[in-house]
């Protein structure tokens, strides 16, 4: 390695050592995320940090600098573990009654972005999959114009429009009994979506919802309010469930974790591949998982997978269950 060589790497790995060492506060603070807001916001970056550590591992072996890559490949494990074990684990499903029938539906659910004007692509996205149920977030009096045709295939729904972000919309096929949207308490301001449903005899409910973004204390309060409340309404409810929506959480946080366990939900994404859905405008690998699709252990879950790109800083989740 010639002079010139030796002192760009020489200022690559003191840059590798400055970002490490944020990388370990970042990674620290995460852990306490449930206490306040600010540091949950350090948890939801677990595949991004976990790489970052990794590349920082190499620079330190080719320094050699033996002990800070032991501890750089200890912190690379502490953000990978979590990550690994939601795409490593699936959970268990519940077997149904021997002699009970079985039904299979497909549900699509989107963040449309309120902003966004791009009805087209949602509706061909609708129209080569050809969903059971479409559950929206974000719509506004314009887009429930731009997609009342809809209603012609997707007779049973329900939508209040907003220009806030929290407008929101499900479309359900005839096989629906009834679409209504409700309010989890007198005291919330996000509306949710809720149909309830039969195939092959077999009865479904289906909610979609849209919490507050955690952007700061006030809201994060709220988002955890309204997730508690609404585990709360499914534990209530008889039958198979579905609970979908923009959950601006990641499976990381205590409180998402805190959801499932009163909810008595699963999560769709468990022993699968992560599908990060948000913000668009950034490559995959920088993605986060914030739109989710939960079911009770009644469900199976035949296939997850991502939908393309329909113009919104979300990308739509397309979801295949039996029941």
């Amino acid at each position: 390695m010639n002079t010139a060589a030796r002192h760009l790497f020489a200022r690559l790995h003191r840059l590798a050592e400055r970002a490490a060492l944020y990388g370990v506060l970042v990674t620290l603070a995460g852990l306490f995320g449930r206490h306040a807001w600010f540091l949950e916001l350090f948890t939801h970056f677990k595949l991004q940090l976990a790489g970052c550590f990794a590349l920082y591992v190499l620079i330190e072996f080719a320094a050699r600098h033996w002990h800070h890559a032991a501890a750089g490949a200890t912190f690379a494990a502490v953000n990978a573990l979590p990550v690994l074990l939601l795409c490593l684990t699936a959970t268990p499903r519940q077997p149904p009654a021997a002699d009970a029938p079985s039904a299979q539906i497909r549900i699509v659910q989107a963040n449309v972005l309120t902003s966004n004007r791009d009805a087209a692509a949602l509706l061909s996205l609708v129209a080569r999959e050809a969903p059971d149920v479409i559950v929206l977030q974000e719509t506004n009096l314009r887009w429930l114009n731009d997609l009342s045709v809809l209603t012609n295939d997707y007779p049973v729904f329900a939508a209040v429009p907003r220009e806030d972000n929290f407008g929101a919309a499900i479309y359900c096929r005839t096989n629906a009994h009834a679409a209504e949207i409700f309010y989890l308490d007198v005291r919330d301001a996000v509306p949710s979506t809720q149909s309830r449903l039969t195939a092959n005899g077999r009865p479904l409910t289906v909610i979609g919802t849209h919490p507050f973004a955690p952007y700061n204390r006030s809201r994060w309060l709220g988002r955890n309010q309204h997730t508690q409340r609404l585990a709360s309404r499914v534990r209530r409810i008889k039958g198979p469930c579905i609970v979908t929506g923009d959950f601006n959480n990641t499976p990381w946080s205590d409180h998402f974790q805190a959801f499932l366990a009163g909810s008595g939900l699963r999560d769709s994404a468990s022993g699968r591949c992560l599908q990060p859905t948000w913000p668009t405008f950034l490559p995959p690998v920088a993605r986060i998982p914030l739109d989710h699709v939960f079911h009770s252990p009644d469900v199976h879950v035949v296939a997850r997978r991502l939908g393309p790109s329909i113009g919104s800083d979300h990308l739509p989740l397309i979801l295949d269950i039996a029941f």
